[in-house]
């Protein structure tokens, strides 16, 4: 038989917060404890994991986003781009100290706030007459007005009329949902799916990859 290959572990960020000593249970890769490392006033979210190039392979990709909806129950959320994995506490503490300024000022999108989203559906063979356009603003207009910002995402299917992500503020998720009820009401011949809370991933991204690589993207804030 061949050797089993070894296994080298490091520690992987899910998400940052501003709760120092947080921990979560073992909800982490391999069942690893989730928790938080001090940095300043911003901890990022933890867990150990190996040390590889991770993939957008399906499982892994949800058991991030499981480890953060579950920190968002508690916490305000500065989502970071699946995969940042660091070979130990030193390495990531300079990645942190890179991507400081970035995510201090990302924080006031995120603090707060949640990612809402809404996607509409038009029924098979279905002929709105031309007025796709018109609808869709009418929506997005009806809705925004509970919203901080939105994002109009890819119409990946000719039957997509809508697919939006709203920045809500916590205090107006329930305004927010009359509204989605409302539309739904209002267009009861078109399939609406309703979703959230999530992280507002669509709004920030964060990569913290160190003083040559960081990354910082932030979309329009009104």
């Amino acid at each position: 038989m061949p050797p089993k290959r070894s296994v080298q572990k490091g520690i992987y960020v899910y998400c940052v917060i501003r709760s120092e000593n947080a921990d979560f249970g073992p909800i982490g890769f391999g069942n690893s404890d989730v928790h938080t490392i001090e940095y300043r006033d911003l901890c990022p979210v933890v867990s150990e994991a190996e040390l590889k190039e991770y993939d957008v392979d399906e499982k892994d990709v949800e058991t991030h986003r499981r480890v953060v909806r579950r920190v968002l129950e508690e916490h305000d959320v500065l989502p970071v781009a699946y995969g940042m994995v660091f070979k130990g506490r030193k390495n990531l503490a300079v990645a942190m100290s890179a991507g400081y300024a970035a995510m201090k000022k990302a924080w006031p999108v995120v603090e707060g706030r949640v990612e809402l989203g809404v996607k509409v559906i038009k029924p098979r063979n279905a002929d709105m007459n031309g007025q796709d356009e018109e609808i869709r603003r009418g929506i997005v207009g009806f809705l925004s007005a509970a919203s901080v910002d939105f994002k109009n995402l890819d119409l990946f299917s000719d039957r997509l009329l809508l697919n939006t992500a709203f920045l809500v503020e916590r205090s107006r998720i329930d305004e927010f949902s009359e509204r989605v009820s409302a539309i739904i009401e209002e267009h009861s011949d078109l399939r609406t799916n309703y979703s959230g809370p999530w992280p507002p991933y669509n709004f920030v991204d964060i990569h913290i990859l160190g003083k040559s690589r960081k990354g910082f993207r932030q979309a329009r804030i009104n």
